[in-house]
């Protein structure tokens, strides 16, 4: 039973890419880098979205109180890496190598392509962190009101879409990530976000919706990003086959939430 209102995933995801759309926007307005002082503030601004979002709505209400009391106590859970079992740590590193570092492999093999292409220490700092902080919103707070309206595949689907929506104005933001791919790698980049995030749901669900893994397969996942070359359609082929095999062999508790860790 809810203690308190219920949670508000399309607040959260509707929110979300509007606030970050309009700190990076502001950010573009400069003419500055968006890591230049005074702009990386507005970038800074900007990326924190997922985070500012979700826990403005805990505080207005808008939450389970049975899971978290406050945003203070939400964030303790959420950053708390003793909640996560030891071994879902080794399934998240198998499954950045699998999704990763593989495809990269077999590509260069066949293809004769490049395996690393290896990026700054503050973009992968950057990445980590950043990174690990969407996922109090995109999955602590949005997956987890979601899922309870419709199956779960569908709720990531849905967030799939407006997280690929939330990374647009990147593209346009020089020495970003995105943009090193250039904006012809959009529609690329934002596939391989959507078919990603039905494996988001799979982890969230399967360790018992602890959102620690979330945050854990979200920051290693940029940190390889930085050291393998970019998005490619094999990745993309790669991904969704994975996602279609988790899905596909869990598919009768992927509708509806798992119950909680003990």
């Amino acid at each position: 039973m809810m203690s308190g209102r219920r949670p508000a995933p399309w607040l959260f995801l509707i929110g979300t890419v509007l606030w970050t759309w309009i700190f990076l926007s502001l950010t573009l307005l400069t003419g500055q880098s968006y890591l230049q002082f005074p702009t990386v503030l507005l970038s800074l601004a900007g990326g924190l979205g997922p985070l500012f979002i979700s826990l403005g709505l805990i505080k207005m209400g808008y939450w389970d109180e049975s899971l978290d009391r406050g945003p203070g106590k939400f964030l303790r859970r959420v950053f708390n890496p003793f909640t996560l079992k030891a071994r879902w740590y080794l399934y998240v590193i198998l499954l950045i190598i699998l999704l990763r570092a593989l495809p990269v492999l077999i590509e260069g093999s066949v293809f004769d392509g490049a395996l690393f292409d290896i990026g700054t220490p503050i973009f992968m700092l950057i990445g980590v962190l950043i990174g690990g902080m969407e996922e109090i919103g995109w999955r602590a707070y949005a997956l987890e009101g979601l899922q309870r309206k419709m199956p779960i595949v569908l709720a990531s689907l849905i967030i799939g879409v407006f997280w690929a929506a939330w990374h647009l104005p990147l593209f346009y933001m020089e020495g970003t990530y995105q943009a090193q791919l250039g904006t012809g790698a959009v529609l690329l980049f934002s596939m391989n976000i959507i078919v990603g995030s039905p494996i988001y749901a799979w982890l969230y669900n399967a360790c018992g919706r602890v959102a620690f893994v979330a945050v854990f397969y979200h920051a290693i996942g940029n940190l390889s990003g930085e050291i393998f070359t970019g998005a490619s359609p094999f990745n993309l082929i790669v991904e969704a086959a994975v996602m279609v095999l988790l899905v596909g062999l869990s598919w009768r508790w992927m509708r509806k939430p798992a119950p909680l860790q003990d």
